[in-house]
């Protein structure tokens, strides 16, 4: 693996004490924003091939940090125009920062109480439109779903509590009401 851009190796260092000592997400959630904010206005450490996106997934995840537990994982996403994904959770919280562009966040209520499995019925709650040094923050609970409307590629940096290949997340299709198990992406 090539060396760490001395930002990304800082920014890791403080979120990792961030992390060990808060676990209030109140608390948390606006701190990682705060010590994330300076990847977003030096974006010294982007490079290239973050933007190289997968056609069939229509976006690319280039992981930049991931603790061997898997507590924390940093990784940039980038959207290709026109696409993005269903509404889903993570099930741990997370940061996500504009980097370039612009990505639509359509935030989804859950209105069934989860006792039938399979079934969820959601609503859209509201829509933000993320560019470069917005912060959304994001609950493990909290449903979302992303797209890129613009006409060019659009990059995010994503901070998560904990990996999300070791959560049991869900994708949701509002209009067929159903729930089931998020899909693993490519990443690399």
């Amino acid at each position: 693996m090539a060396a760490q851009h001395p930002q990304i190796a800082l920014f890791i260092r403080q979120l990792q004490a961030l992390a060990a000592s808060n676990d209030d997400l109140d608390q948390l959630l606006p701190e990682v924003a705060k010590i994330a904010q300076p990847l977003a206005a030096d974006r010294s450490w982007i490079e290239a091939d973050f933007y190289e996106a997968n056609e069939d997934q229509g976006f690319a995840i280039s992981v930049l940090h991931e603790e061997p537990d898997h507590r924390l994982l940093v990784e940039t996403i980038a959207w290709l125009p026109g696409r993005g994904v269903s509404p889903h959770d993570h099930q741990t919280w997370g940061v996500v920062v504009g980097l370039d562009g612009t990505e639509t966040n359509t935030n989804w209520r859950r209105l069934d109480d989860g006792s039938v499995a399979g079934y969820a019925e959601v609503e859209v709650a509201g829509e933000v439109i993320a560019g470069a040094g917005d912060c959304i923050l994001l609950r493990p609970d909290d449903i979302h779903s992303v797209r890129n409307d613009g006409d060019e590629t659009a990059l995010s940096l994503h901070i998560y509590g904990r990996s999300l290949r070791h959560v049991d997340r869900s994708e949701f299709n509002p209009l067929a009401k159903t729930r089931q198990p998020c899909p693993i992406r490519t990443r690399r």
